[in-house]
Parts: structure tokens; C-alpha cells; sequence
């Protein structure tokens, strides 16, 4: 029991370290945490961050995909897509599972005389009938998980679309390139 407590404090330690860290050390080191406020054009700017220690947290809430898209590229917009998507799957399997299996194993387990209250969490006395539990969330889960795919790659062909008919794109030198090989073959130049 104590290493499940000395885990979730440790877990939250380090982050908090690693958060507290980065927004004491961001400021004063703009050459390498905000390399595109120098070189960047108008265009592709990001908004500008206060020398504060949290000046961060307000331009990263007020940020949209939109924005995402033109500041660093429709490869980063996606990336980002697809962890919150991620963070999403988690949360809602989480509550499923929390609110389903949690109560199941804790009514429906075989208990021993020198039992944990964290053993009675897992399915690992569980027997019989209440087994179908565990059958019905796999199955919520897998429902959830395709769900989450299908919609958010909905949203990543209109985000494709959008950027593949935007003006910018449209206009690139890497838009308009077509490599050609000779002899038909990607090696034909060479051989």
C-alpha cells in the first residue's frame, strides 16, 4: 500500500518540479524556448510571451487549431490533435471503468481475512457471473476508442483540406515540385 502512495506522490513531485523548472527558466533563455520570435515573418509570429513566470499559460489556452496550423505547420497541429485526443480515450475509459468495474469487484469479490482494501479493486477475486462485467467494458471501450478515431479523423481531413487549399500552400515552392527520376525508376539516376 505504501508504494502505491509513494508512486502517486513522487509521480506528481517530479511534475510539478519539471513545470515549475521550465517556467523559471523559459524567460531568460528566449534563444532557445522562443526561437521563432527572431526569425519568424509576420505571418508566422507567435504571440508574444511576458517575462513572467506563467506568462506561458494564457497564449497556450488562447491558442486554436487554426492557429496551430499557421504558426507551426499542419504536421505539429495534428500531433497536438492526437495527444489530446489520447488524453481524451484515457479520461473517458477512466470514468467507464471507475464507475463500472470499481463497484462490481468491490460487491462481487471473494473476501479474504488479511485482505487489502486495493486487492478487493481488481478482478482477481472475482468469479462467476460478475466476470460479464469485464466482458461489457471491453467491449464500452473498444466502442469509445473506435469513436474517438472515427471523429477526430474527420476533423484531420478538414484540417488537411483547409491547409492543402489555403493560399499559402498553394503559393510554396514544395507545393508546386515534382520530382521526376530518370528511366522511370526512383534509383534510375543512379544505376
Amino acid at each position: 500500500m505504501s508504494s502505491l502512495w509513494s508512486s502517486i506522490g513522487t509521480s506528481f513531485a517530479v511534475t510539478g518540479g519539471i513545470a515549475v523548472l521550465f517556467s523559471v527558466v523559459r524567460p531568460y533563455h528566449t534563444i532557445v524556448y522562443a526561437p521563432k520570435l527572431k526569425h519568424a515573418d509576420e505571418l508566422h509570429t507567435p504571440p508574444p510571451l511576458g517575462r513572467g513566470v506563467f506568462a506561458w499559460v494564457a497564449p497556450l489556452w488562447k491558442t486554436t487549431e487554426k492557429d496551430l496550423v499557421r504558426l507551426v505547420g499542419l504536421d505539429a497541429a495534428i500531433f497536438m490533435r492526437f495527444t489530446i485526443m489520447c488524453r481524451n480515450i484515457f479520461v473517458v475509459l477512466a470514468l467507464i471503468g471507475c464507475a463500472v468495474l470499481i463497484p462490481v469487484h468491490m460487491d462481487k469479490s471473494v473476501r479474504f481475512e488479511n485482505d487489502v482494501w486495493l486487492a478487493r479493486l481488481t478482478p482477481a477475486n472475482v468469479s462467476g457471473d460478475a466476470q460479464w462485467a469485464q466482458v461489457v467494458v471491453a467491449w464500452l471501450f473498444n466502442l469509445v476508442v473506435c469513436g474517438f478515431l472515427w471523429w477526430n479523423y474527420r476533423k484531420v481531413l478538414q484540417l488537411r483540406r483547409t491547409y492543402f487549399e489555403s493560399e499559402e500552400y498553394q503559393n510554396s515552392l514544395h507545393a508546386r515540385t515534382l520530382m521526376v527520376s530518370a528511366l522511370g525508376r526512383p534509383w534510375g539516376v543512379l544505376f
